[in-house]
């Protein structure tokens, strides 16, 4: 092994992605901060959120009185600046505020707009100018690193896209909207709102596309979803959502030629890490926005380059990434539910995977029965019923185990239907984990479920009776049986489960191909198979008050799209080794929690009722 000489200096570790976002770095410079946490001491105090008599925002205030005297912004552009954020983000919540809980920006909000209403005032002012400030804060940040770390320099054709790296939860739609107010407003300055061809809004799939056609109408802004043989009515004024799986370099039946949309456009790219990965993707994007504009979107950017490996890419994204809000200052904040991440590192035992799924159910029941029995407590703090996901890798892509053909999907059913028909090896389960015998270590050779079940426990039931209870609580049902498996006919991928002779179905499956998925369950032990007419939709339907649905089993799609404050416990199956984006992805689903007086806070002491860790991740 090569020894470095003697006065030769070792070369040191290249510096993570987040360290070297140098467009960050500006906009925060310019504030005198050299760090997010910096900028934001003191601005996190909840007195500081809404606005004042006269319609100005106090965090307006606290960053004008803690401007330093070297900073290039002066403090009547930082009143202008209040003043379009204000008036955008009043238009975007004025439906959204019928229900007389007003909605404010928070603080990491505020200061993501604020550093938009900087960029686009100097790029369409004063690009050159714009040019100029960028480089020569590159040249002060390149000479206090290593070579390897060091970022190329800011070119015109470059200064059109902008990215934002916000945790999953943090209000990106909300900021979206604003964006596209105040790109418009600034364009309009110019006299150049003519010149804008279309507004674009790309997304991972079609399901997500309608959850923002919903969004839009909330904040009272135009827009459709993209028909390429429907006349472009509102062209310029609606934003037009299209799925990226629609773009190709040639037009067909299902899909639209990129060049049909020629390059002088305001797009938006949510979930951008689905695009990081592919130059094809990318090139795409860029030829949409060449002449325009680009905003994107994205919880997973560190990840997403890690991943990805291409060096351009990453150079790209370092100058492009305005705002840096990610999971770590989300939940440092005290946003978002609090979790335990539990991973099994080997599932080949049966009887460890058996125990540790068996301690999956009995920490979702454990919330269950806490909200079922102190619900009227925890009211006012909008804590929504629990829900347990399970997300497989795969749906119909099939493996052969003990000579039969299963997939992720297929084994997580198979689990339920073994834990709810035998009653007598399910108990004797329940009670290892009670009594603290069934010992399952992590790397460190910790008991991962030490202490785990402090409300069950504290409940005094004896297994079987606590067999009984989940049976009644989780499955809907009154005694154990098979899991019927009902082919939902006349829904979009829906599949039901009831247990035994309940009429009350405890569990959706909500796969693209159904009849592939029922197939590999038929003649499977403790699984009836069977279609089923059935108008509406049971997925739909999750998230209303008077769902009676426990669990939703499902494959990848939930990484976007698909909102809920219900999800408590989660798990994953052959999803994943390492924090990559698809991982984040699905973690984000389970965070979101509306909190005391909508704060997106959680909250340890809910009126004096000590509540045990709301979210058991299994993966």
């Amino acid at each position: 092994m090569a020894r470095p000489r003697k006065n030769q200096t070792p070369q040191r570790p290249p510096l993570p992605f987040h360290a070297r976002l140098v467009l960050n770095q500006w906009l925060l410079s310019l504030f005198g901060a050299k760090s997010f946490s910096e900028l934001a001491r003191g601005l996190k105090d909840e007195a500081l959120l809404g606005l004042d008599p006269d319609n100005i925002s106090k965090l307006h205030q606290a960053l004008v009185l803690r401007l330093p005297d070297s900073s290039p912004l002066t403090r009547d552009e930082l009143m202008t600046y209040d003043h379009n954020i204000v008036r955008h983000w009043l238009r975007i919540t004025a439906a959204r505020n019928a229900n007389g809980n007003p909605l404010y920006p928070k603080y990491y909000q505020y200061l993501s707009l604020l550093f938009v209403e900087i960029y686009l005032d100097r790029y369409f002012r004063d690009r050159e100018g714009l040019l100029a400030a960028l480089n020569e804060c590159l040249a002060v940040f390149n000479c206090a690193i290593d070579a390897q770390d060091q970022v190329t320099p800011f070119t015109l054709d470059g200064l059109n896209k902008l990215a934002f790296w916000a945790a999953t939860g943090s209000g990106k739609t909300l900021l979206m909207h604003v964006n596209i107010l105040q790109f418009k407003h600034y364009q309009a300055q110019t006299g150049a709102q003519n010149a804008l061809n279309r507004i674009i809004l790309l997304t991972p799939r079609e399901g997500l596309s309608h959850q923002h056609l919903e969004e839009f109408r909330l904040s009272g802004l135009e827009a459709d979803i993209f028909d390429k043989d429907k006349p472009s009515a509102f062209r310029s004024k609606a934003v037009e959502i299209i799925d990226v799986n629609k773009l190709r370099e040639e037009s067909k039946e299902k899909t639209v030629a990129v060049d049909s949309f020629e390059g002088d456009n305001l797009v938006l790219v949510d979930e951008g890490h689905r695009g990081a990965g592919g130059v094809e993707w990318m090139d795409k994007r860029n030829r949409l926005c060449e002449r325009g504009f680009s905003f994107e979107y994205s919880a997973t950017f560190g990840q997403a380059m890690k991943a990805a490996g291409n060096a351009s890419l990453t150079q790209a994204y370092l100058k492009c990434i305005l705002f840096d809000y990610s999971y770590k200052f989300f939940y440092s904040d005290g946003f978002g539910k609090e979790y335990r991440i539990l991973n099994l590192g080997d599932d080949q035992d049966d009887v460890i995977r058996n125990l540790y799924l068996t301690a999956c159910l009995l920490a979702f029941y454990q919330q269950l029965k806490l909200f079922q029995d102190r619900k009227g407590s925890f009211a006012r703090f909008l804590v929504h019923e629990p829900l347990c996901v399970f997300v497989g890798g795969s749906v119909n892509a099939v493996r052969t185990e003990s000579r039969r053909q299963v997939s992720d999907v297929v084994d997580i059913l198979l689990f339920l239907a073994s834990f709810v028909s035998n009653r007598r090896d399910a108990a004797a389960r329940l009670d290892r984990l009670l009594r603290g015998e069934a010992v399952l270590r992590n790397a460190q050779g910790h008991n991962i479920f030490d202490n785990a079940f402090p409300y069950v426990v504290r409940l005094g039931l004896d297994a079987e009776t606590l067999y009984d209870n989940m049976l009644k609580t989780v499955f809907n049902a009154s005694s154990s049986g098979k899991i019927h498996v009902e082919n939902l006919k006349g829904t979009d991928g829906e599949i039901a489960l009831y247990l035994g002779t309940s009429s009350t179905p405890f569990g959706v499956i909500n796969v693209g191909d159904t009849t592939a998925l029922c197939h590999l369950c038929e003649g499977r032990e403790g699984l009836d198979v069977k279609d089923r007419s059935f108008s509406g939709s049971l997925f739909k339907d999750i998230n209303k008050t008077d769902s009676e649905l426990k669990i939703l089993i499902g494959s990848k799609k939930f990484t976007e799209g698909w909102n809920s404050w219900r999800v408590s416990t989660m798990g994953l199956m052959n999803i994943g080794r390492t924090e990559g984006s698809e991982i984040i992805q699905l973690f984000g689903r389970g965070v979101r929690l509306k909190g005391f007086e909508f704060c997106l806070k959680r909250s340890r002491e809910l009126e004096g009722i000590s509540v045990p860790e709301p979210g058991v991740r299994q993966s």
